[in-house]
């Protein structure tokens, strides 16, 4: 296992998920012609409401 502590290895997720939606943000606003800083930033935001979004649904059917 790359990061035995699952704490860790959840914030080590969230932080290379967020860096990666910052990414393919910023290229999706290069290449289509839009300003790549607000492409990447409302890329990361709607990454993060969606998962956001997943996990409440989870903990609620959880119980």
């Amino acid at each position: 296992m790359i990061i035995p502590v699952a704490q860790k290895a959840v914030v080590a997720s969230v932080i290379v998920t967020i860096l990666a939606l910052l990414i393919f943000g910023y290229a999706k606003g290069y290449f289509t012609g839009s300003k790549p800083v607000w492409s990447a930033l409302q890329t990361a935001l709607i990454g993060a409401i969606a998962s956001a979004a997943a996990f409440g649904m989870a903990k609620a059917v959880q119980g």
